[in-house]
C-alpha cells in the first residue's frame, strides 16, 4: 500500500525575503556623524550667531573656535544659501547677519559751525513732530508712557505708535545688535525729527567687535567707548534737522555697580552730548531717581521702580516720559500755535452813488459802524 500523498506546501512570499541585517555600531556612528556635519553646514550661520552671542569668556571662545570655521566652509560651498532662501521665504532675512562695524565721531564742518543759538523750530497740529522712541529694556516702560502722553501736546506723533525696544543690547556687543546700523535703517525709512534713545545699561563689559577692548574702565576701554558713543550720536544727527535725546542710565539697587560703572558711562554720554550743542541733548535719570544719595523704590511716596531694582514701574515710566516732553518743550516751540495772532478778514469799502448834499456835511446812512469778530486759527 502506497503512502498517502500530501499537497505541496506554499510559503508566503514574504517568508522568502531574507531578514534585514542590523547596522553595525560603526555604521551607526558614521551615519550620525554625516548627519551632524550636514546639519551643521546647513545651519552654520545660525550656529555662528549663537556662538558669538554667548557671554564673553572661555565658553564663547570655544564655541567660536568651532563655529567660525564651520561657517567659512558652509559659505565657501554655498550650502548656507539654503538657509538664507528659507529665511527669505518666511520674512526673516538677515536673522543670521553679524555686523561688528561701529562708526566713529564725525569731525564738525567749520563752515556750518555757529556760536549763535538757532531759532526754535515751531510745530503745530498741521506740522507735527515725528518722534522715534527706542533702546534697551529700560526704554520700554517709559517709552510706552511717552507714546500714551505725547498726543496731549497735539503737535507730535511717535513712529509706529510704538517703542523699538531691544532687550540686553547696547554698543558693547555689536554682534548681538548693531545699533548704528539699525538707526541708519530707521532714518532711511521713517526720517524722524527727533530720536529718543535709551542705551548704556548693558555696556559695562568688555567691548567686542571691531576695535574691541577690555576690561571695563581701562584707558583703552574709555577711549573706544567714547568713540562709539560719539559715532552713534553723529550717525543719528548727520542731518542737521534731526536731534537726539539720550536718556542716561538711572541708579539701580546695586549701588556699587551704579557708582563705579554707570556713572562712568553716564559721564561719557553727557560729555559727548555737550560737544554737540543743538543736536544732542542728555537727560539725567540718575539723580532724578536718587533719594538721600541712594537708590529708592519710592520717590515722593510713589513707587517708581520694579522689584528687580533695575526697571521702571508704570509711575516711574510716566515720570520719565514727562521729563522727555519737558525737554522737547525746551528744544522746540510746541505751544505758540495756541496763541497765534488772530486772522482777520478785511471788509469791502462802502461805495456811494449819490453826490454829497450842498451843505458840505457828510451823508448819513443811518447805520452803526460795522465791526467784525477776529477769527482764531486752529
Amino acid at each position: 500500500m502506497s503512502a498517502p500523498s500530501h499537497p505541496p506546501r506554499h510559503r508566503h512570499p514574504t517568508s522568502r525575503i531574507p531578514p534585514r541585517r542590523p547596522l553595525s555600531a560603526g555604521h551607526v556612528v558614521l551615519v550620525m556623524l554625516v548627519a551632524t556635519v550636514v546639519g551643521g553646514l546647513l545651519n552654520a550661520p545660525g550656529i555662528r550667531k549663537t556662538a558669538n552671542a554667548q557671554p564673553v569668556g572661555i565658553t564663547r571662545d570655544l564655541a567660536r573656535l568651532v563655529a567660525e570655521p564651520l561657517y567659512e566652509v558652509s559659505h565657501l560651498l554655498r550650502i548656507d544659501q539654503f538657509r538664507r532662501a528659507l529665511q527669505a521665504a518666511t520674512g526673516r532675512s538677515g536673522d543670521d547677519d553679524i555686523d561688528t562695524t561701529l562708526p566713529g565721531p564725525v569731525a564738525p564742518d567749520p563752515t556750518t559751525t555757529s556760536t549763535m543759538a538757532p531759532a526754535k523750530r515751531a510745530f503745530s497740529p498741521t506740522d507735527r513732530m515725528l518722534v522715534w522712541v527706542g533702546g534697551d529694556s529700560l526704554a520700554v516702560t517709559p517709552g510706552q508712557s511717552f507714546v500714551a502722553a505725547i498726543p496731549g501736546t497735539e503737535v507730535a506723533v511717535v513712529v509706529g505708535n510704538a517703542v523699538d525696544g531691544r532687550v540686553a543690547t547696547g554698543l558693547a556687543r555689536p554682534e548681538l545688535f548693531n545699533w548704528p546700523q539699525h538707526m541708519l535703517e530707521v532714518i532711511a525709512q521713517d526720517d524722524p525729527d527727533v530720536v529718543v534713545l535709551t542705551l548704556g545699561s548693558n555696556d559695562d563689559q568688555i567691548l567686542t567687535g571691531d576695535r574691541g577692548v577690555g576690561p571695563f574702565g581701562s584707558g583703552p576701554w574709555i577711549d573706544e567707548y567714547r568713540r562709539r558713543i560719539g559715532g552713534m550720536m553723529d550717525t543719528v544727527t548727520a542731518d542737521r534737522g534731526r536731534t537726539l535725546v539720550w536718556l542716561g542710565v538711572p541708579i539701580m539697587r546695586n549701588e556699587e555697580r551704579s557708582e563705579t560703572r554707570y556713572r562712568v558711562i553716564n559721564d561719557i554720554i553727557r560729555e559727548e552730548a555737550t560737544k554737540r550743542p543743538g543736536r544732542v541733548f542728555y537727560v539725567d535719570l540718575y539723580d532724578r531717581f536718587t533719594v538721600d544719595g541712594g537708590y529708592a523704590d519710592f520717590v515722593d511716596g510713589v513707587q517708581v521702580r520694579t522689584p528687580d531694582g533695575i526697571h521702571f514701574s508704570r509711575d516711574g515710566g510716566n515720570a520719565v516720559a514727562q521729563m522727555v516732553i519737558d525737554q522737547l518743550g525746551r528744544m522746540y516751540d510746541l505751544t505758540s500755535w495756541r496763541t497765534a495772532p488772530p486772522t482777520t478778514i478785511p471788509l469791502p469799502r462802502p461805495t456811494t452813488t449819490t453826490a454829497p448834499p450842498a451843505t458840505g456835511k457828510a451823508p448819513t446812512t443811518g447805520r452803526s459802524p460795522v465791526t467784525t469778530t477776529p477769527l482764531r486759527s486752529r
